[in-house]
């Protein structure tokens, strides 16, 4: 320290006319005087006095980098000083030159990547700003990620985080009564009540099976002569002659008024003078013979009975004129102590007529129908207890399995391809909570109208199942309208293999689509990506299925040509690998002898969905460690 203030003690002293001299020029050189200049470590070095001036006693000699005049760009002198001297002896002092960090004629320099304050990936401008080096602000067209089906973050993942259970964007619909799953939770129309009403009042009614039933209002009725509004036109009797008569004496009149408490009454009208010129109506009161048998409460021969909360015994217990309305129960019909374990799951009866049951599709009532009860099914390797036993997969794990679906997306296959996309999707949502499972996706020929260029198309590389769902949600579920007979599938397999095995009678180097067809209106094949880049991702350790879906005999349009026989012994030379290959029966030959080469299994290829969703299932059976229970 003590050395420094005599040093720059000095140095004030010394320049002193030198910074009454300045020009100028940018703020930082009027400011800066003859201080240490502010560069790079790598560029103002401390210089050893020795190198340049051979003195003895060398400690005491110390040499700095120091601003001068002009100052209207960055200049710069050498000053040495004895500081042992008292006061500092100046011993040499340097011509001003001028120091640029970079060409001032040149402004621009490169563009290099940035990180945004955001943390988005981004790019700034480099640049020399008189003769200084300086930075612009960090742009980028990165932001935070939204429902769009894009990458809006920048970090290879689309709509991470964002979709909703119904695996669309934005929020998840809410259920309506239309027969229809709209917020995707399994159930259909539940629990789905609201106001219905009549011309008497109002009440509530339910959904079954996209209807609104079994409203509860009140309803009207036929005008009778008692004191009340029954039709409910907000008149009481009218057109009703109620005064009895001689004629009414001892006749009967149906009511419900007080002092009856439930069910259907009685009254009478009475003479109320010796000459019967006089005539009342009697009390309303109960007739208990006309309760329905055995009724749930002893009635009252005067006032009847006691309501009651409504009960499933074909009897009106809360006395508003409606027999078992809204009554709703729990039910299981699924083996005893698999209740709530594993998939199985308690449904629904409603009572009809003092019995518990449900309606079908074609609303016929079905005395104990347990509507959406879920009991034990086929125990599958899917990471879940099907067979409700507690025991998930035989109590195994699924394997690591990576699985490659190889599409034939022609024209000729449009029912065929509809039922495969439907089924692949049921059977990608059964295995979608599986982080064990990746899944990919190849797709050809496909081509665009007026010129088909015939293309082999890797549409999703193995992935997780949320991308994977989102790439086929992008292609929708029908082909792009070409008919062709040049299928390009035995390429796809062997450009799907090629770098998982030692088995290739040609390089990826070597091959090429020169030799495809070229007739009006196709044109040469080619693949997204090119040869030489297309190759699946597949996990080292995992297990490897592909799975290939044509309505064509096997075809290769490469040149050198790939056969059935190649591909043959490609995949038998693939550890961990299964090949199942779906096709017409009239191409049964190759395409099984290549699944049975590939350890997998051949099956027909049909435009029934349920069909071909129960032949994936089977194909995944072996994909758990431990062994089924026979």
């Amino acid at each position: 320290m003590k050395k420094t203030v005599m040093l720059m003690s000095f140095l004030f002293a010394f320049f002193g006319a030198c910074v009454e001299e300045r020009v100028n020029g940018p703020e930082l050189h009027q400011t800066i005087g003859i201080h240490n200049i502010s560069l790079p470590q790598d560029v103002l070095e401390w210089i050893d006095p020795m190198s340049v001036y051979p003195f003895t006693g060398s400690e005491c000699i110390e040499c700095q980098w120091y601003f001068c005049p002009p100052l209207d760009s960055v200049w710069q002198k050498q000053i040495c000083v004895d500081y042992c001297a008292d006061p500092p002896l100046l011993m040499h002092e340097g011509e001003c030159a001028q120091y640029l960090e970079c060409d001032p004629n040149q402004y621009l320099i490169e563009e290099v990547q940035c990180i945004t304050i955001d943390g988005f990936p981004g790019l700034q401008s480099k640049v020399c700003n008189k003769g200084q080096i300086q930075y612009t602000d960090c742009v980028t067209d990165c932001q935070e990620e939204t429902c769009n089906y894009e990458d809006d973050d920048c970090d290879d993942y689309i709509d991470e985080g964002q979709l909703n259970e119904c695996n669309t964007c934005g929020v998840v619909p809410p259920e309506v009564c239309n027969g229809i799953d709209d917020d995707c939770n399994g159930f259909t129309d539940e629990s789905l009540i609201q106001m219905c009403g009549t011309v008497c009042g109002s009440g509530f009614e339910i959904c079954e099976k996209g209807n609104w039933v079994s409203c509860t209002a009140p309803t009207p009725g036929e005008e009778i002569c008692d004191g009340f509004d029954n039709n409910c036109n907000g008149q009481i009797d009218e057109g009703l002659e109620c005064v009895c008569s001689i004629q009414d004496v001892g006749v009967l009149f149906p009511c419900q008024e007080s002092p009856l408490k439930c069910g259907l009454g009685y009254k009478t009208c009475e003479c109320i003078d010796e000459t019967c010129k006089t005539f009342t109506m009697t009390d309303c009161l109960a007739m208990c013979f006309w309760v329905p048998p055995d009724p749930p409460e002893i009635c009252d021969p005067h006032v009847g009975i006691e309501l009651s909360e409504e009960d499933c015994n074909n009897f009106d217990d809360n006395c508003n004129g409606e027999i078992d309305e809204d009554l709703y129960s729990a039910c299981y019909t699924g083996p005893e102590g698999t209740l709530n374990i594993g998939i199985c799951e308690p449904g629904i009866m409603t009572c009809d007529s003092g019995i518990w049951g449900n309606y079908n599709q074609d609303g016929t009532f079905v005395d104990y129908y347990c509507e959406g009860e879920v009991v034990p099914d086929e125990e599958i390797c899917n990471g879940v207890d099907d067979d409700c036993d507690g025991v998930i997969d035989w109590g195994g794990e699924l394997k690591d399995t990576d699985i490659l679906f190889i599409v034939d997306w022609s024209g000729s296959m449009v029912d065929e391809i509809n039922a495969v996309m439907i089924a692949l999707n049921q059977f990608a949502q059964k295995f979608s909570e599986e982080e064990a499972i990746k899944w990919s996706f190849v797709r050809g020929p496909v081509g665009t109208p007026p010129y088909y260029f015939e293309e082999l198309i890797l549409q999703q590389n193995l992935t997780g199942f949320s991308d994977y769902l989102a790439a086929l949600s992008a292609m929708g579920l029908n082909v792009s309208g070409m008919s062709t007979s040049f299928e390009m599938i035995l390429d796809a397999i062997y450009l799907s293999v090629h770098n998982i095995t030692t088995v290739l009678p040609y390089p990826i180097s070597s091959l090429n689509w020169t030799g495809a067809v070229n007739v009006f209106p196709l044109k040469v094949k080619e693949s997204t990506p090119p040869i030489k880049d297309f190759k699946i991702n597949w996990r080292n350790g995992a297990d490897k299925i592909i799975i290939v879906f044509s309505d064509e005999y096997p075809q290769s349009y490469m040149i050198p040509t790939i056969t059935t026989e190649i591909i043959q012994d490609t995949v038998a030379g693939v550890p961990q690998l299964k090949l199942y290959t779906f096709s017409r029966f009239s191409h049964k030959a190759g395409w099984e002898k290549m699944a049975l080469a590939g350890n997998g299994e051949w099956y027909n290829l049909t435009s029934n969905p349920t069909e071909m969703y129960a032949n994936l299932i089977s194909i995944l059976n072996d994909m758990c460690t431990g062994a089924k229970d026979e």
